[in-house]
């Protein structure tokens, strides 16, 4: 049996909403064409809402695995199924990506810091293409910028970027981790445990719950917002590959993380512009734990029915 609850409240950072005015917006969208030279999704403005506004809702939650849903100005997300910690596979980048602009903002549309790939990191790319990461190619002393390291990392998921984005931060990935853990706890994230920037291992856990948490933070950081939308990526050998979250650009998707493992099923967090009682919403929801096939699909398809059944785009 499907339940569903409001969750209780945990201390955040901010309750504010994402507030753009339209010349900030039109600003914004120009700049983040960025080095790829595509245009990026970004949010919209958005009004308050209380409790009442999510109670109201009825999402058509997933009949297996967990998810939460929460509009942005609302105190605590809604959930379904058991919140138990469940790995969170490429997920976990959200968060790396998050500390790496926290630790280094970026202006949205501009490249930042430039920084080079390791030997150590350029060696290892054999092996983990053999234990069948998300990569993409890197070379020792390989130039990226910190906007093309963010589009490698949140468009194709690239777990080699994900530990090299730990050392440019904090030299060492235990570091990185320990940092990741720590803004977890400062952001109310109490069922999340990191264990690695990249979200393989399976020891790396959450729940929908926390990961909307998150994703609803970040997304008020316009660099997110703008990689977060990026639709594909093009690597050092100019091979352009499209971005998995097949949601973007529909149903009002303007964001979003994918992940797969075989322990951690089909993962998708996400946020979209909505309507909900005729005004412009941010609406942010995850979906994991979702057995079915071997990619992301099954999450993807749980997450257009939730998103549908929440307002209208």
């Amino acid at each position: 049996m499907t339940t569903h609850t409001v969750l209780p409240a945990r201390r955040r950072r901010s309750s504010k909403p994402i507030m753009l005015t339209v010349a900030a917006l039109l600003a914004l969208v120009a700049g983040c064409a960025g080095e790829t030279g595509r245009t990026a999704p970004v949010s919209v403005s958005t009004v308050s809402v209380g409790p009442d506004t999510l109670g109201a809702l009825a999402p058509a939650w997933p009949k297996d695995g967990q998810a939460a849903v929460t509009v942005e100005g609302a105190r605590e997300p809604v959930a379904s199924g058991a919140a138990k910690p469940t790995p969170t596979a490429s997920l976990a980048k959200v968060m790396t990506a998050y500390v790496f602009l926290k630790s280094k903002p970026l202006a949205a549309g501009a490249a930042g810091p430039t920084f080079t790939v390791s030997a150590e990191e350029a060696n290892r790319y054999p092996e983990r293409l053999r234990r069948f990461e998300s990569l993409t190619p890197v070379r020792p002393g390989e130039p990226f910028t910190e906007r093309r390291a963010l589009e490698a990392l949140m468009a194709v998921s690239a777990s080699n970027i994900a530990h090299e984005i730990a050392r440019w931060v904090d030299g060492d990935e235990a570091t990185f981790v320990a940092r990741m853990n720590r803004t977890a706890k400062e952001l109310g994230m109490r069922d999340t445990t990191y264990t690695d920037p990249s979200g393989f291992d399976r020891a790396t856990v959450s729940t929908a719950a926390d990961q909307v948490r998150l994703f609803t933070v970040a997304m008020r950081d316009p660099a997110f917002a703008a990689v977060a939308g990026v639709r594909s990526y093009t690597d050092s050998t100019q091979v352009t590959k499209a971005n998995s979250n097949t949601l973007l650009g529909r149903e009002g998707v303007l964001a979003g993380k994918t992940g797969f493992t075989t322990p951690a099923g089909g993962n998708l967090v996400f946020a979209a512009e909505r309507l909900i009682d005729g005004r412009p919403q941010l609406v942010v929801a995850a979906v994991m734990a979702q057995r079915k096939g071997s990619s992301a699909a099954a999450a993807i398809n749980a997450s257009e029915t939730l998103i549908r059944s929440v307002g209208t785009s």
